[in-house]
């Protein structure tokens, strides 16, 4: 019988990965301990070995897809290994999650087993002898590790032989640029389509008059307070979500669940990716509270160290194109929540007010929702209260 080998635990129970690059086809012989996969885990890179010595027999989860603990990765036959005068299967290690490490800006977790193969330093695959960083900065990099030079030890391929090698081409490559996408990005996208394949998705827009809300923001800020404009519209939507609670609703079977809790998820962009910590229990944070956590998670993502645990159980999402000029859009929806709210810009412009003008600065709401659990009028009275909450803030304050 073939060994059936399942995805360890080697991040937080219960998360969905995405499977980033098998390094051994079907059909290939593989060593215990040797590296078998790679899997992507939000912001986390995890290299798993092959449990086992043998034959693969059958990848059960290809490349691109989404795995979960405990889900069959692929079947293993395995070599015969005389034992105490018998012959018994290899006994498949134990994986733990070792500790974390920073390379070129991803975080990578490893994975190690017990016990651990010496005899083979340079992680061969073929008869290319390359370190896992020099394999997946050439994966990244769409390079062919044959055509490079090593330096290592015995003729292996650093890290730094890639970066070389790849310096050398840019000068003589001036046509089209093919540029792998990160595991992130994979991850990002399979989501989205997921999304939109699955939910009923509408978007509804406002636009409000935030004049007193930037008021407001500015004497927060002479008073000291880390609050800025994001924090008070961040505010603003948690009070709106209590009052109108059915704008969290999922579906569960033939059931709608109303969560009672608040978790704020907010879109927070690095380089080309895209992530969404979350603030959980937003709704017994002050403004105060509220702005020093959101800080401390988007510190958290720009380095790099964001944890695993920070990026999940979101209840409501926002996202903000303001920053960028973006007026109106349609957010697409985060996978198991039923609603996400855009920010556009501010912009000034002249008001005619009891036949008099002025000066206002307004801002545009959008918000997409799941008709499937939420139709248009409660989205709509959503809406409406934010929008009452942001032109009248001086509730927030008092929250």
């Amino acid at each position: 019988m073939p060994y059936e080998f399942r995805m360890p635990n080697v991040a937080s129970n219960g998360i969905e990965g995405f499977v980033v690059n098998w390094f051994k086809d079907e059909g290939q012989p593989v060593q215990a301990d040797e590296l078998l996969l790679e899997v992507q885990f939000e912001k986390v890179v995890v290299e798993i070995q092959a449990p086992v010595s043998g034959i693969l027999t059958k990848i059960l989860c290809p490349q691109g897809h989404v795995v979960k603990v405990g889900q069959p990765l692929c079947l293993i036959e395995e070599e015969a290994t005389e034992v105490a005068g018998g012959s018994e299967s290899a006994t498949p290690p134990v994986y733990a999650p070792e500790e974390t490490t920073h390379i070129h800006g991803e975080t990578e977790q490893r994975s190690q087993s017990t016990p651990v193969d010496t005899q083979d330093p340079g992680n061969r695959t073929g008869d290319v002898r390359a370190t896992p960083a020099a394999r997946k900065l050439a994966r990244e990099l769409g390079i062919s590790l044959e055509a490079i030079p090593g330096t290592g030890p015995g003729g292996r391929i650093t890290e730094e032989d890639v970066k070389k090698f790849a310096q050398r081409s840019e000068k003589t490559d001036l046509k089209v640029k093919r540029v792998p996408l990160t595991p992130t990005q994979r991850l990002v996208g399979a989501r989205m389509l997921q999304s939109l394949r699955e939910t009923a998705q509408f978007t509804l827009g406002r636009e409000i008059d935030v004049s007193a809300l930037i008021k407001v923001r500015m004497e927060l800020r002479q008073k000291g307070s880390p609050a800025n404009m994001t924090d008070l519209i961040h505010k603003a939507v948690v009070q709106a979500i209590l009052e109108n609670p059915e704008i969290q609703a999922i579906i569960d079977g033939n059931d709608m669940i109303l969560p009672a809790e608040v978790h704020l998820g907010f879109a927070v962009a690095r380089g080309d990716e895209l992530l969404v910590p979350v603030i959980k229990n937003a709704h017994r944070l002050s403004l105060n509270e509220m702005a020093v956590e959101r800080r401390r998670l988007t510190d958290a993502v720009l380095q790099g160290i964001i944890k695993p645990e920070e990026l999940q159980g979101g209840t409501f999402t926002i996202t903000n194109l303001g920053t960028y000029g973006i007026d109106f859009f349609t957010p697409v929806l985060y996978p198991k929540q039923s609603a996400i709210l855009g920010i556009g810009r501010i912009v000034e412009r002249p008001v005619l007010e009891n036949g008099n003008v002025r000066s206002a600065q307004f801002m545009t709401l959008s918000l997409t929702v799941d008709h499937q659990v939420i139709n248009g009028a409660p989205a709509a009275r959503f809406l409406t209260r934010l929008a009452e909450l942001l032109s009248q803030p001086e509730a927030l304050l008092e929250s």
